[in-house]
């Protein structure tokens, strides 16, 4: 735990940290459960959003609590392995679309488009879910690689009404641990812009906490990782703007995104 900052920052990032925590056995009880499998990353396609690495489900009306589509990534640890949805969000993050407050109302329960929400029917978590693959193919990142993604049609079929007849989603392969890369981080708070970085320090970006596939956290400082042009995960040119895009855009945008360099850069 850094030793510089207030008690209440520390409260929230060791909140933070036992929540990533969570995730972790969760996904370990999944993937026990599912032939060794991990739950589906949300990438939406050909589009390869990162912004979808935040997407538990899709709701059929807004506000609403009958999902038409998914569950992906932490919806299925909430679905399948009974991780108590809290878990999914830093508690740094008390309002907005990162916040769990935007899913769960009076009558409309955690995964819910809630009618004070963030009014569309994306129901998203605090932390993105992105293992990485030991496969790589060529990019910007450290060594000149990155992580490989394979995308393939999958049904998906929603866990409550309508149910029924599965949806095919493309979407990435969902990856055993074997092929996991256990130095790759898989969720990490919510990467925003620079500025409004969870975790901060007098006002100032401090870091974000890390979660890796063997179940262990690592806070990520922003001090020794933010070397301009370095590919390092708080490059300033990774952030706002970013390497691939214009000014304005955050971390998450189209293309090759910035997201997964930064991804790639954390370290176990």
């Amino acid at each position: 735990m850094p030793l510089l900052l207030s008690t209440r920052e520390a409260s929230m990032l060791a909140s933070c940290s036992n929540n990533l925590r969570q995730i972790g056995v969760g996904c370990q009880i999944y993937s026990a459960a599912n032939n060794d499998f991990w739950p589906t990353i949300s990438l939406s396609g050909a589009s390869a959003n990162f912004f979808n690495t935040y997407l538990a489900c899709r709701t059929a009306t807004v506000p609403g609590t009958q999902i038409s589509s998914g569950p992906f990534s932490f919806g299925q640890l909430y679905f399948y392995a009974g991780v108590n949805p809290q878990a999914f969000y830093c508690p740094s993050a008390q309002t907005g679309v990162f916040a769990f407050s935007d899913y769960d109302a009076p009558g409309y329960a955690w995964p819910a488009a809630t009618p004070a929400g963030s009014g569309d029917n994306f129901v998203r978590c605090g932390y993105n879910y992105y293992p990485q693959s030991r496969a790589t193919v060529n990019g910007p990142g450290p060594g000149g690689s990155l992580p490989a993604v394979t995308f393939t049609p999958q049904p998906f079929t929603p866990p409550n009404p309508p149910g029924g007849t599965p949806n095919f989603i493309t979407e990435p392969m969902p990856m055993k641990t074997t092929q996991l890369n256990l130095s790759k981080a898989m969720a990490v708070d919510a990467l925003k812009t620079f500025a409004v970085i969870n975790h901060q320090y007098r006002g100032q970006p401090y870091g974000l906490n890390a979660l890796f596939p063997d179940g262990h956290v690592r806070f990520q400082m922003v001090a020794g990782n933010n070397r301009k042009a370095s590919n390092a995960p708080f490059d300033p040119l990774l952030w706002d703007p970013i390497l691939v895009g214009g000014p304005g855009q955050t971390s998450y945008s189209s293309g090759v995104p910035a997201a997964r360099i930064i991804m790639n850069g954390f370290q176990p």
